[in-house]
């Protein structure tokens, strides 16, 4: 027996479906009629799902991030899913899809009929879709504390000046929330507002140094930190003593020194006038206003 064959769950699929509308797109459909039978999400009367290309991706591994877009795109366009934008934070652009079963009943796709249908309460008790991306049901029953963790960072970001929150920025910070925490990224943006560099690649920056230096909680950065302030308040002594003891001039005069000729003879006299003259400069060096 081979191992792709039937080993796990089916992916299951109408054929009258996939007739009408496509393999590809009956596909992701069924997935999305799937997770909507689970979804608690319900706005405007109908319920939602949300996700972005990047766990659709996730969820279609056997296809780019661009197909995957070009299909829901194609759908929208027929009419069948429709997308909005019920984000916390308007300026998040994850998306959220519902199925418009009307448009779809018009299309006689078997399982578009009624929702409480044969073929929905068969897609809810073998949830073939669903058993190689358990990762997705996990996501949706978090949704809440996901949603919460990411409005209170974006809500720092706004407050704090570090102006609007691009598509690009909101990806950036799902994923260092993943990564490493709510409670570090804001922490990363405070460091920022304190060093005047209210920007994102700045914060991404201080949160890349964290990452490497595997620092996971916020006394773990506290306790860096401190540790870096030692650092340079012992550099910055240490380099005034130098100084002190080594000043540029005295440098020089040393270096005159070992050019003079171990042959050279100096007269008393020649040797007393250089004497005052290296004194003189001393006590000016010290007279000389800091």
């Amino acid at each position: 027996m081979s191992k792709l064959l039937l080993d796990e769950k089916p992916l299951l699929i109408i054929p009258s479906l996939a007739k009408k509308l496509g393999l590809n797109e009956s596909i992701i459909l069924q997935q999305i009629h799937y997770w909507l039978q689970i979804s608690d999400h319900t706005y405007e009367g109908y319920k939602w799902m949300y996700n972005t290309y990047d766990k659709w991706a996730e969820q279609f591994p056997w296809w780019s991030k661009a197909t995957i877009r070009r299909l829901i795109i194609k759908m929208e366009k027929l009419g069948i899913i429709v997308t909005g934008n019920f984000n916390k934070m308007k300026m998040d652009k994850t998306k959220w899809y519902r199925i418009n079963y009307e448009a779809l009943d018009d299309m006689s796709s078997p399982c578009a009929q009624n929702e409480q249908s044969r073929c929905s309460k068969l897609a809810v008790e073998e949830p073939s879709l669903s058993t190689t991306i358990p990762e997705s049901t996990t996501e949706i029953t978090s949704d809440n504390k996901k949603e919460e963790a990411t409005s209170a960072v974006y809500h720092f970001f706004e407050q704090n000046g570090f102006g609007t929150i691009s598509p690009y920025i909101a990806e950036s910070i799902h994923n260092w929330i993943r990564d490493l925490s709510e409670e570090l990224v804001i922490e990363a943006m405070k460091t920022a507002v304190e060093n005047n560099s209210r920007n994102w690649r700045y914060v991404s920056a201080v949160l890349k140094d964290w990452s490497v230096k595997k620092i996971k909680t916020v006394k773990e950065v506290r306790a860096a930190q401190m540790a870096f302030r030692k650092r340079q308040s012992h550099n910055r002594k240490g380099n005034k003593i130098r100084k002190e003891l080594m000043p540029d001039w005295l440098k020089e005069g040393e270096a005159e020194v070992k050019e003079t000729k171990p042959s050279q003879q100096m007269s008393t006299e020649q040797f007393e006038r250089e004497r005052e003259e290296l004194l003189q400069r001393i006590r000016n060096y010290k007279e000389k206003p800091k």
